[in-house]
């Protein structure tokens, strides 16, 4: 298993499922989108029921590489990993990203004389994957050590996390007055599974006159934090009521005026605390040395590269010795920010802007959104919007469809992408829910 390690890495980044990229759908009439994104989202209709396990379902990937660019045709015409395209792409530190959000259920009505309050409650299961090798990183280990001889390689920023949590949220939004809507929202997590890299400092150095030739010295100062083993281990205790935290979303829309809407969003600020009895946590302090070959890499693409890839892996297991202790930890929520505005041209055509950022591993993921709503009837809304996401650009569109108290969005993103092997964006968002009562 070990020689897929870097092929995982490679395959994981065309997975980033992301739930919190309602860029396009932002603006539109599907108000489980809106609730999402925006706590003060406030419904048309008295009664909105999500169906169940597919009110919000949002699937996507964005990576910092298409497939065609990191992988290449052997000799013997099978796909092998191109290593000096995908250093070249990693050498900014950029990260590979996953996550998903899956809506359980999702329930809201109106309250109030005058109806200006909306009240509901939910369920979701989240899920994050987040891992930040430099191209400095897999450039030394596929090159071997005797390209840096009697030079000190510290690798500090690479990181990984992953977890994995359910949030029951219940929240309102009210409107104190008829332009302005404020809205706030509770979550109570309990958290299943984690991985954290507390610390991840490694410094090599190969000395040229040592014996045997070519010996590297490793420095290192590891700390790997794990809970919820004991899903998939039996000898592990594991009791996910244990593993809670909390969160808050804030948000504010107001029609400044009448075809004017700006709307401001922060989510998820909040974390998860691991308790202890769930918890396995790895470290090793220490200077350890061992002897790194160096692989060759032919023009032709010939090498077993995975094989080698699994010789390293191999010797870093041999050499280190990790420490096992069980102890409580916390982390924190990678938190959104939404800014946007919207004008309304006239009741059918409408322009609006987004601008996302999303708290990342070591940097943040910023997308501007510039969007189009085309109202083509009552029960039909046509969406189109540009993205511009950390650089890569984007084509979404989609629609809105509200014949009676049904209500379904569907939004694919990057629709000009005629092969996925080339695409560096895509996503889907597909919803169904149920709106009951009077509206405006």
């Amino acid at each position: 298993m070990k020689k897929y390690i870097l092929i995982m890495v490679v395959v994981l980044s065309f997975e980033n499922l992301m739930a919190q990229n309602i860029h396009t759908g932002y603006h539109s009439q599907a108000f489980i989108l809106n609730s999402s994104s925006n706590a003060s989202a406030f419904p048309e209709s008295n009664v909105v029921i999500g169906f169940p396990a597919l009110s919000n379902l949002n699937l996507g990937f964005q990576s910092p590489f298409s497939l065609n660019e990191v992988l290449k045709k052997g000799s013997d015409d099978s796909l092998r990993i191109d290593l000096p395209s995908l250093v070249n792409r990693l050498e900014d530190g950029r990260g590979i990203y996953m996550q998903a959000r899956e809506q359980i259920f999702f329930m809201g009505l109106k309250l109030g004389y005058k109806k200006n309050i909306f009240a509901y409650m939910g369920d979701e299961i989240v899920a994050n994957f987040g891992v930040v090798v430099s191209g400095e990183f897999l450039d030394y280990f596929s090159r071997g050590n005797a390209y840096f001889l009697n030079e000190e390689m510290n690798f500090n920023s690479e990181k990984f996390q992953s977890s994995l949590y359910n949030s029951f949220y219940f929240g309102a939004s009210i409107k104190p007055i008829d332009k302005l809507s404020l809205g706030t929202r509770f979550k109570i997590l309990h958290g299943l599974a984690n991985v954290n890299s507390e610390r991840m400092n490694l410094s090599l150095y190969t000395d040229s006159t040592s014996i045997p030739v070519y010996l590297t010295s490793i420095n290192a100062n590891v700390m790997i934090q794990t809970s919820g083993q004991g899903i998939a281990v039996d000898s592990l205790s594991f009791d996910p009521l244990l593993n809670n935290g909390f969160a808050l979303d804030f948000g504010m829309t107001y029609q400044a005026t009448d075809k004017l809407e700006v709307s401001l969003a922060i989510n998820d600020l909040g974390k998860i605390n691991w308790a202890k009895g769930n918890n396995v946590n790895y470290s090793t302090d220490g200077q350890v040395d061992y002897i790194i070959d160096g692989l060759e890499i032919s023009s032709s693409g010939d090498n077993n590269f995975e094989a080698q890839i699994e010789e390293i892996v191999d010797s870093l297991s041999n050499v280190f010795s990790l420490t096992e202790s069980s102890t409580s930890y916390s982390t924190k929520l990678k938190s959104n920010l939404f800014f946007g505005a919207k004008y309304e041209l006239n009741e059918q055509h409408s322009f609006s802007f987004l601008f996302h950022s999303r708290d990342q591993i070591s940097s943040r993921f910023n997308v501007v959104s510039l969007g189009y709503q085309l109202q083509v009837s009552e029960s039909l809304e046509l969406l189109a919007s540009y993205q511009n996401l950390n650089g890569t650009t984007n084509i979404a569109a989609g629609f809105v469809l509200s014949p009676g108290p049904f209500q379904m969005h569907l939004i694919i993103d990057n629709t000009l992408a005629a092969d996925v092997f080339d695409a560096k964006n895509i996503a889907l968002q597909l919803g169904v829910n149920f709106c009951f009562g009077n509206k405006k």
